[in-house]
């Protein structure tokens, strides 16, 4: 193939690559509210930022504290199994029963965490953290007061 005809070949592939790349694009689910206090009203809000539904199962979310040195489980993939989240829909985890709760358990949020949210495969989605945590951003926003939550806009 000539120099001329690889060149228009490469620029044919750029093309239908950035043609078929939003089509290649993954659903989104993001932490996108926390309310840490008072306890019985402590939950945590995901959105599906995507114009699909997702299937939550195999999905887990995980705490770590400003002192810890490692994840832990917050939400296991046993508590996703067969839930789905809709196009553009939130999905609420909370400690008691909401109006809006799809799961109901009893999560641990304090003053300072960072969770992340990972997906089937084990790859972080989203992160938030708050307080005096190091790896949430800077800055991180701080301690929400009692009945004030954090949420992404």
């Amino acid at each position: 193939m000539s120099e001329c005809g690889k060149s228009k070949f490469k620029i044919l592939l750029i093309g239908f690559g950035l043609f078929f790349l939003p089509f290649l694009s993954h659903a989104q689910v993001v932490i996108n509210e926390v309310q840490l206090s008072p306890t019985a009203e402590r939950f945590l809000e995901l959105y599906n930022t995507s114009d699909s539904v997702v299937n939550l199962t195999g999905w887990y979310i995980q705490r770590k504290t400003a002192t810890g040195s490692s994840f832990d489980s917050l939400v296991s993939n046993t508590n996703f199994k067969d839930k789905t989240i809709d196009s553009h829909g939130y999905f609420v985890i909370s400690r008691n029963p909401l109006s809006s709760s799809n799961i109901v358990l009893s999560i641990t949020l304090t003053e300072s965490n960072t969770i992340q949210i990972k997906n089937s495969g084990g790859d972080v989605g989203d992160k938030i953290g708050w307080g005096s945590v190091s790896d949430c951003g800077n800055p991180c926003p701080l301690n929400p007061p009692d009945g004030q939550s954090i949420q992404k806009v």
